[in-house]
């Protein structure tokens, strides 16, 4: 029996915009991914170093202890990869540039040691960033790539600019990598712009000051002004910053494995204008003042507002008035999202090592209140903290106040070859909400690194995941045996084209259950289908039921047929991605297929491989 399937669906899936800008596909897509059985286990990596950072090998399942939401779990399964090679490189290391050592021989593991392709995504912020910084980090960041990444890995790199962009999507091909890092290094670096930006608000604070001390009110609370419009200004663009991140790291939530994010940036600040809100402090608070600028015709040098009286603004104030513009939540949040995603983030700040800047007379104030040395302290501290709490909250590493990034890049790959794999099974199964992990171990003096929650995502919603990452990353996988054919395209009055996209399942592969009492056998399907323009703007997801009902008489001869089903799709004209899923909701089983389709010509895809 050979039936198709049409119900009248007509999925409009006209474009809508979306941040997200890509190039298309690679022809020929990474390896494939997906699992034909679900099993809800929770895998934390876990790194063990001593005190000087380096790996302590040797430790067993009963060495480790995993509690989560604070109760402890059982650890079912483990694996100990410090056994496993680092993937195999393309060349021999340059010289200055460290590569991992060959392990020792595989310790036995009671699991076998997961699969850890090196999914590397680097991701440049250049929004906060000098173009001097980037050039230096990622010329290094060639060289590495070039010497380092193997034949099993994937490679992507992305900007934010500021919104998300898709420079170069995953390969492991280094002469296209080279060639996407050099054309960035050819796009605007806003990094100058925002240093501008803050000694425009400090000359307006200090053009304030002045007229107020003509007008015999010193440190009145109009300096508060131009403090809380840059901090607001500030503010906006770390969010933006951090939005498009997000969805980076939303977008590949359908990708298997573990990644690494390098994040690349000269550091964003946790508390927005927190070094102007140092600057109020420095020039009202008198004696309480760590340092300051001497003003002359001011006893000690130094105004003090807390003996000017209530009229003035009492610089103790600042630190609270800077904490209105805190981003720690949108930070957490964005820890969160990546460990849910299985996503390791590694900043990179660019800025590198910098001395102190000593002040010179010729300064004018505000320049010359930049090189307070609490104020430079403020403002490294400030920028720095986001970065550090993105690697400990997901197990990364942070690259802060280095000029030579190379040793560290080569640690992040060490990180895939070296690790401890433990597994849990938890008592509850797609409840949707976040969970707190914490993983202590039986070694004195040992640090570990490790994602510190998870995610406990519904079935639903990792489909939806793995659907994405086939339209946007070409990643594929095809348990179920489908094909996909593209039908004859009809224009519609709207300017649209109706595109029929033909799914060919064979019932064989179908878990098909037997009802005794209505006399069929059935199955149940569910189809996911999203698109994307070449422009990179991206439908919403849609997705259908398709129940099987198939006669007790007719099953046998069913079983070798296949099932044929419809989706005609509404698109317009152009180049268009469309991504599929298939999800036997019986068997847990899903197939994820990725087709280029050029909307407005009669053109059929090739068949799906099985």
């Amino acid at each position: 029996m050979s039936r198709e399937i049409r119900l009248g669906l007509i999925l409009t899936l006209s474009a809508c915009a979306a941040a997200l800008a890509a190039k298309p596909p690679a022809a020929s897509p990474p390896p494939g991914f997906g699992e034909t059985v679900e099993v809800n286990v929770v895998n934390v990596d876990v790194y063990a170093t001593d005190k000087d950072g380096n790996r302590i090998a040797g430790l067993k399942k009963e060495d480790f202890t995993v509690f989560e939401d604070g109760k402890p779990v059982e650890i079912t399964h483990f694996a100990d990869v410090a056994g496993r090679t680092a993937p195999a490189p393309r060349a021999n290391a340059a010289a200055g540039i460290p590569t991992p050592q060959p392990p020792a021989a595989a310790t036995a593991a009671e699991a076998p040691a997961p699969e850890n392709p090196l999914n590397l995504i680097v991701f440049i912020d250049n929004f906060h960033i000098h173009p001097a910084h980037r050039s230096r980090v990622l010329e290094q960041v060639r060289r590495f790539i070039s010497q380092n990444v193997g034949r099993d890995d994937r490679v992507m790199v992305a900007t934010s600019d500021p919104s998300l962009h898709i420079r170069q999507p995953f390969t492991n091909d280094p002469a296209l990598l080279d060639a996407a890092l050099k054309e960035i290094e050819k796009l605007p670096a806003h990094g100058m712009e925002a240093e501008n930006t803050r000694r425009t608000a400090l000359r307006a604070l200090f053009a304030l000051q002045e007229e107020d001390v003509r007008e015999g009110e010193p440190c009145a609370h109009n300096l508060l002004s131009p403090v809380e419009g840059y901090a607001q200004g500030v503010r906006d663009e770390v969010r933006r910053a951090i939005a498009s991140l997000t969805l980076l790291v939303n977008s590949l939530a359908g990708i298997p494995g573990r990644k690494a994010l390098v994040h690349v940036s000269d550091g964003l600040p946790l508390t927005p204008g927190e070094e102007l809100f140092q600057v109020l402090f420095e020039i009202c608070g008198g004696g309480a003042a760590t340092s300051g600028i001497r003003q002359d015709n001011v006893p000690g040098g130094l105004w003090d507002a807390s003996a000017l009286g209530p009229s003035a603004y009492q610089a103790q104030q600042a630190a609270t008035d800077a904490l209105k513009y805190n981003t720690v939540k949108d930070w957490d949040k964005l820890v969160a999202h990546a460990n849910a995603n299985r996503v390791s983030l590694y900043p990179l700040q660019a800025s590198g090592l910098q001395g102190n800047f000593a002040t010179e007379a010729g300064f004018d104030p505000g320049e010359q209140v930049l090189q307070l040395l609490s104020v430079q302290t403020v403002q490294t501290t400030n920028l720095q903290n986001p970065l550090t709490a993105m690697a400990s909250g997901t197990g990364g590493r942070a690259i802060l106040n280095a000029n030579d990034v190379l040793p560290d890049l080569a640690r992040v790959q060490q990180d895939f070859a070296s690790y401890y794999s433990l597994g849990y099974t938890p008592a509850h199964q797609g409840d949707g909400r976040e969970h707190r992990i914490e993983v202590k171990v039986k070694r004195a003096g040992a640090r570990l690194r490790y994602r510190q929650s998870y995610r406990d995502k519904p079935a639903v919603e990792k489909t939806v995941d793995r659907t994405l990452a086939a339209l946007l990353y070409g990643f594929e996988e095809n348990p179920l045996g489908i094909t996909v054919e593209v039908g004859e395209q009809t224009p519609s009055p709207t300017g649209s084209v109706a595109v029929p996209i033909r799914l060919k399942i064979p019932l064989f592969k179908l878990a098909i259950l037997n009802r005794e009492e209505a006399g069929t056998f059935e199955g149940n399907l569910r189809l996911f289908v999203a698109t994307r323009t070449s422009e990179g703007n991206s439908s919403p997801m849609r997705q259908v039921a398709v129940p099987i009902r198939i006669p007790r008489q007719q099953v046998l001869n069913a079983m070798g047929q296949f099932y044929l089903y419809t989706l005609t799709l509404e698109l317009q004209p152009g180049r268009q991605q469309v991504a599929v899923a298939v999800r036997d909701e019986l068997a847990a089983t899903t197939s994820y297929l990725s087709r280029a389709v050029t909307v407005g010509t009669v053109a059929a895809a090739g068949p799906s491989r099985p």
